[in-house]
């Protein structure tokens, strides 16, 4: 006798991780944005403006 659930055990969709998805994105996003600051010699200028 054939499984009946065979057909919606093995033909789901595959669900993502959101919260993976998210905090790598957000990971991705504040790393070039501190890379760009970085590049700029932003902190430098700050740090210069502060003193």
């Amino acid at each position: 006798m054939q499984n009946k659930n065979f057909y919606r055990e093995f033909n789901k969709p595959i669900r993502k991780n959101n919260l993976d998805d998210k905090t790598l994105k957000v990971f991705i996003g504040v790393m070039i944005l501190a890379a760009s600051l970085l590049s700029y010699g932003f902190w430098g200028a700050i740090i210069e403006w502060l003193s």
